[in-house]
């Protein structure tokens, strides 16, 4: 009995403390910092060094909406939010930017590859139109 009390109380204090060391689950609201865009639910999400998905498929006549969610930080130590672009290897490309959206419509199949003209090849991603 003693053990099971002590086990029970182990998993009270392992999911009952507070912090921030990732993982769990958050009661944050869904809304996005300041500065952020609401993630799209067809498209692509630009964070930090990362594009995501990093690789989508569509039909074609699609348009695919960006959205940038770079900020970072909150009201009492400021925000920061780091400018990418999305530039694609035919020559098409984004404003480089830190906020908003940016929608390109595919009209013809085949695949788009396409990187951060700040982070190069490090951060890409690809649009297969079918």
């Amino acid at each position: 009995m003693l053990k099971q009390v002590c086990t029970t109380l182990a998993v009270v204090c392992l999911f009952g403390c507070g912090g921030s060391g990732g993982g769990g689950y958050s009661t944050a609201p869904s809304t996005p910092p300041n500065g952020n865009t609401a993630p799209p639910t067809d498209g692509v999400s630009v964070t930090n060094d990362a594009f995501a998905p990093d690789s989508i498929a569509v039909p074609a006549g699609t348009a695919v909406r960006w959205a940038w969610n770079t900020c970072t930080g909150d009201v009492y130590s400021g925000q920061t939010c780091v400018a990418h672009s999305v530039t694609f290897d035919d020559g098409v490309a984004s404003a480089t930017q830190d906020k908003g959206t940016f929608t390109r419509t595919f009209a013809t199949a085949g695949t788009y590859t396409y990187h951060c003209a700040v982070h190069g090849a490090a951060m890409s991603g690809k649009i297969v139109v079918n």
